[in-house]
């Protein structure tokens, strides 16, 4: 029997960028496990790039609400 396939970062505490954004786009749809948030949080410490990406998704998601609510 084989091991179930893992996610990139699996049993890692340091992710790379690419593993970061998609864990960005998932936690737009849903909150994300404490293990993936805690993978996110630090990268996010050491990566401007990544930090600079999850404010994009910020200044999207407030826009997105000011339209839906019509500001």
């Amino acid at each position: 029997m084989s091991a179930p396939a893992k996610e990139p970062g699996d049993g890692v505490a340091m992710i790379d960028c690419r593993h970061a954004s998609k864990l960005l786009s998932r936690r737009e749809d849903a909150p994300l496990g404490r293990a993936d948030a805690v993978k996110l949080r630090l990268h996010l410490a050491l990566c401007r790039h990544c930090r600079n990406v999850a404010r994009q998704f910020a200044a999207i998601r407030l826009a997105l609400r000011r339209l839906r609510e019509g500001d």
